[in-house]
């Protein structure tokens, strides 16, 4: 399984739309500029998170799923763990 998954990442063609791409960098910028680094990296997290989703959505369920389990577990660890650490 792991294998599989390893030749199938390792063999992934990604293209992105460039509109999509300049927005996520302007977003970054103003939040690195303006010290929203929490706001930033939700920000990036929710888009790669989108486009592994969409990556995964032509793979077999079993990877789809486990990539919506892990996503969904390390959502919940950053939430809390930005709900416990000082701002």
């Amino acid at each position: 399984m792991i294998k599989t998954l390893f030749d199938t990442i390792s063999h992934a063609e990604l293209s992105l739309p460039a509109l999509e791409v300049s927005m996520l960098i302007a977003i970054l910028t103003v939040c690195l500029t303006f010290k929203f680094t929490r706001t930033g990296l939700i920000v990036a997290y929710l888009f790669v998170y989108r486009w592994g989703w969409l990556f995964f959505l032509e793979q077999p369920a079993e990877m789809l799923v486990g990539y919506l389990i892990f996503g969904c577990l390390v959502c919940i660890l950053t939430v809390l763990s930005m709900m416990h650490s000082p701002a």
